[in-house]
């Protein structure tokens, strides 16, 4: 069986989708998996057979009909021409969220809502595999792998930095909450003095270091000995290279741990104080040091 997995939107929801593939291979070791995913994002699933690039014009349903899927989960819910391109090429079982024309085009409706729940966003994606019954349960924490040559390019990179190497990403390129320069300005000299060496590593603007790929980001991640950063693309690949990784978090139920927790055997997370929303500057309430005991806790045996 030939499945096809459209998440063309933010990198982390590729990450947190990747249990979705595990699932089907579990449970279905024969299937065939192909991804759809936006440019940005194809090199994140570099050496799986089957990677499609969104491009901006592309004729989704041409891709359709040459992918010959058997079914199509249109995990990225919000981008619903993937499944009006599954219907006009005649795949069998199209699977989609309760969102505009997809509730015409698909076969199979999730009406639960996400918002509110109290699951992870890694659950959630999991539901979309409930016409075969493969729904619930624990996701399996998402894995990235990385070219031998990749690795060791990570760490030539940082052959001159002291260690313990902590990875920084200093702010969310979505709607998560994250805090400010200011604060940042705060918290290294707190870091430095605690014996880590912190080196900004993403968004590409705040980093001092030259510029690299998205492989070169991952070679860069892993050869780090913990990931600090709010909930974001980069914090989510740390926890899926299995890098030790403190998750600043927000406090709403939409963006808080229950649902974009990174999923990893070494991770903390640690949510600022309140009361403020969490876009409205409450993560600078945080005290730098309290980052200190938990990155502590990571610094441990593995």
């Amino acid at each position: 069986m030939r499945f096809l997995l459209g998440r063309t939107d933010a990198l982390g929801d590729v990450v947190i989708s990747l249990p979705v593939m595990e699932r089907i291979l579990s449970r279905m070791p024969e299937a065939e998996v192909h991804w759809l995913v936006s440019p940005y994002a194809a090199p994140l699933l570099q050496g799986l057979p089957g990677v499609h690039v969104r491009e901006p014009g592309t004729d989704l349903t041409a891709l359709m009909r040459g992918i010959a899927p058997d079914a199509v989960l249109n995990l990225g819910h919000r981008d619903a021409a993937v499944i009006t391109a599954a219907k006009a090429a005649g795949v069998p079982v199209r699977v989609a969220r309760s969102r505009g024309r997809q509730i015409l085009d698909a076969t199979h409706v999730l009406w639960r809502g996400r918002n509110g729940t109290g699951r992870h966003e890694a659950q959630n994606v999991l539901d979309f595999l409930s016409p075969w019954g493969w729904q619930g349960g624990s996701p399996a924490p998402p894995r990235i792998r990385l070219r031998q040559e990749e690795l060791d390019l990570g760490r030539a990179g940082f052959s001159a930095l002291p260690r313990p190497l902590l990875g920084i990403a200093t702010r969310s390129s979505g709607s998560s909450a994250f805090p400010s320069g200011a604060w940042w300005a705060r918290a290294f000299p707190v870091l430095e003095a605690a014996g880590w060496h912190p080196v900004v590593l993403a968004p590409p603007e705040d980093s001092r270091l030259e510029k690299t790929d998205l492989r070169g980001l991952l070679g860069r991640i892993a050869a780090c000995d913990a990931f600090l950063g709010p909930s974001t693309g980069p914090t989510q690949l740390a926890a899926a290279l299995d890098v030790p990784v403190l998750a600043l978090m927000g406090l709403s139920s939409n963006r808080g741990p229950s649902r974009w927790t990174p999923l990893g055997r070494r991770v903390q997370v640690l949510q600022y104080p309140g009361p403020e929303a969490d876009l409205e500057g409450g993560m600078d309430r945080l005290d730098p040091a309290a980052l200190l005991p938990h990155l502590d806790r990571l610094r441990g045996p593995a």
